[in-house]
């Protein structure tokens, strides 16, 4: 009965503060979930489902299930909705929200995003199975009641180069439900502010480590969590966190075909309710739908396979999302296209290039010149290529070369603007060391916006890293 007691005082310093904003455990699966700034941040269309099991063996424990979509429309739109059902106690909160938010850039390597959302929540009161220390308590004698009240988040992301951050409020317009008793005011949403903070820092050509922090709270006091999570291969997933004034988190998680993502947490119990409970448990399914293939112009219809070799196999399947070592293969094609398939996933916004009318000559090249893995190095085995590209530009003095860089969806886009330019830069550099004048050379970097094939797939995603190198007329 003392913890029954106990507990129930508990519960009721949970309604009134922490527990209005749900708990979670699996956000860095679904960061959506903790800013709506989030929405179609990764230019993919997102299903995710959580379930979260409080203080498993403690009668009337927080259970919180949350279903959530988002996507991006466009180039810059994100949109989102989530449904939320969240039972602590006596008190049953049903939510459901709609988001949208919008991204741009600032100085090409720094991206923004603003979001948000509104929505409204719906309470409903039982006390029928409370233990009353009052039976003149308004809400022991007025049954089963229930009301609700408007919900506004609000949030903001910044990401430069590695380095990923986010700011946003929960409730943040204060109001109160409609629940109608005596002397009971209703329950009222309080403001929660959160942040994450999160370094991506690449280790090897399989691993990437992630170190973050995550605080959320009110004016009354902030949680705090210290997280490292580890990936490998954007397959398997692991990490810890410690969460003040609860204790350790175990994450683990599985990706399944580029399409389908399980994972699994585990919060330990706070030490005063660590004797008679087994800890908190989260499950987590996720499926995403990347971007679908855009209709292909007419001038790429035929398009040459790149050879790949053999050994690099493991590297080309490697979809993390900082650039996996990969290889980088230029060909032409009958109309005169010549194509760099590079692990180069970037979005860099770049000055208009007036129209240019293509030579319809053909130009015999059809050799493959290869890249350092994860480098901008041109292997010397491809010089001979690149010097053919040269003896064309010198025998025809009316003609410029336009270079475009592409990537497909998936990636960080700080990490890989950079690499990106690089690549780009390294045929440029060796054609300006061959004599041909940078006047008579463009360069555009346009990232994932024009894709030749489907991101979902393996096959799409490595058409979709090339850099495409044109013949024109001056």
């Amino acid at each position: 009965m003392n913890k029954i007691i106990s507990l129930s005082i508990c519960f009721i310093s949970l309604v009134s503060y922490s527990q209005q904003t749900p708990q979670r455990n699996l956000y860095g699966f679904n960061k959506y979930a903790i800013n709506p700034a989030y929405a179609g941040a990764n230019a993919c269309t997102e299903i995710n489902f959580s379930h979260l099991n409080q203080w498993v063996r403690v009668d009337g424990a927080p259970l919180t299930s949350m279903l959530s979509v988002n996507g991006l429309v466009g180039k810059s739109l994100g949109l989102g909705g989530q449904i939320l059902v969240d039972q602590i106690g006596m008190i049953q909160q049903i939510s459901a929200m709609g988001s949208a938010s919008y991204g741009f850039d600032i100085a090409k390597e720094h991206h923004l995003r603003i979001g948000a959302s509104f929505g409204y929540n719906q309470y409903q009161i039982d006390a029928s199975n409370a233990i009353a220390f009052d039976n003149a308590d308004p809400i022991i004698n007025g049954g089963a009641q229930s009301g609700g009240t408007i919900n506004t988040n609000i949030g903001l992301l910044y990401q430069w180069k590695n380095i990923e951050m986010s700011l946003g409020s929960q409730q943040l317009i204060q109001s109160t439900s409609n629940i109608s008793l005596a002397g009971v005011d209703g329950y009222g949403l309080r403001r929660h502010l959160n942040g994450y903070l999160a370094y991506n820092q690449k280790i090897g050509s399989d691993w990437m480590l992630t170190p973050s922090l995550f605080a959320k709270g009110t004016n009354n006091g902030y949680q705090l969590d210290l997280n490292a999570d580890a990936r490998f291969k954007n397959f398997i997933f692991g990490g810890l966190g410690y969460r003040t004034s609860v204790g350790i988190i175990a994450r683990a998680g599985i990706q399944v075909q580029d399409l389908f993502f399980i994972g699994y947490a585990y919060e330990t119990p706070m030490s005063n309710i660590a004797s008679y409970s087994s800890g908190s448990h989260e499950v987590f399914v996720g499926i995403k739908f990347c971007r679908k293939k855009k209709e292909i112009k007419e001038e790429l219809k035929i398009v040459a396979t790149p050879i790949v070799p053999a050994d690099t196999t493991e590297f080309i399947e490697e979809t993390v999302a900082i650039i996996p070592p990969s290889i980088d293969t230029i060909f032409v094609t009958r109309i005169d296209t010549v194509y760099i398939q590079a692990a180069v996933q970037e979005i860099v916004e770049v000055s208009e290039v007036k129209e240019v009318k293509e030579v319809k000559s053909f130009i015999p090249i059809d050799k493959d010149i290869l890249f350092e893995f994860d480098k901008s190095i041109v292997k010397r085995t491809s010089f001979g290529e690149l010097e053919s590209i040269v003896n064309i530009l010198n025998s025809k003095q009316d003609l410029k070369i336009s270079l475009k860089g592409h990537t497909d969806a998936q990636g960080s886009d700080s990490y890989n603007i950079q690499l990106s330019k690089n690549r780009v830069s390294a045929v440029q550099d060796f054609l300006k060391s061959n004599g041909i004048s940078t006047d008579r050379i463009i360069i555009e970097a346009l990232g994932e916006k024009v894709p030749v094939a489907n991101n979902s797939s393996l096959e799409g995603r490595q058409l979709n890293r090339r850099v495409e190198v044109r013949f024109i007329e001056k």
